[in-house]
């Protein structure tokens, strides 16, 4: 089982002597304008033998919400800031992080839905996570998955970042209840 680093951003508001000394040298003075820099560092987390993630409600490794209309219209799923850095970004490398949060770049996933008893898995240019430019929200693309499972608003789905023996990482997928409120055969 993979380590679980859990990422954060260090902001550095507060500059050393060295560092206002190296300022001044540079030309800018001591106006007070300060750029606050930021860094993505990551801490130990989880211990290493977690039991395998089962995608319940009762796990808190993973993220469970109902799905909105918009989410289907556009085929993509929208996860907080917190969502992301606690369920997500703590199973990934920092390398992989750093390519999602350095640039608005579509980093192509695989994505597995363990609905059924068989498995279905997911790759294409369509497949992606992505940061949005507003830095509050990360999107996955996954418009296959919605059309195949024919998701209507509503809809529990639980999702989680895993990796196999191998690995490879990838998002899990789980319808876990239909909405009561719409029927499921919004065609596209």
């Amino acid at each position: 089982m993979a380590v679980s680093m859990k990422k954060t951003f260090y902001y550095n508001f507060f500059p050393t002597k060295a560092e206002e000394q190296e300022e001044e040298k540079k030309g800018g003075g001591s106006s007070g304008e300060k750029q606050i820099s930021r860094v993505l560092i990551e801490m130990h987390d989880f211990p290493d033998n977690q039991p395998p993630l089962l995608l319940k409600r009762t796990d808190p490794r993973g993220i469970i919400k109902a799905v909105s209309v918009s989410e289907i219209q556009m085929g993509i799923l929208f996860f907080s800031f917190s969502e992301t850095f606690e369920h997500i970004f703590r199973h990934w490398t920092l390398d992989e992080v750093n390519l999602v949060i350095s640039g608005y770049n579509k980093f192509h996933v695989l994505v597995k839905d363990v609905t059924d008893h068989e498995e279905t898995e997911y790759r294409s240019d369509r497949i992606f996570f992505q940061r949005l430019q507003n830095d509050e929200f990360y999107i996955l693309g996954c418009l296959d998955v919605i059309r195949n499972r024919y998701l209507s608003a509503g809809d529990e789905i639980g999702l989680a970042w895993e990796r196999d023996r191998n690995g490879t990482g990838m998002f899990l997928f789980k319808l876990l209840s239909r909405s009561k409120r719409a029927p499921a055969n919004i065609m596209f």
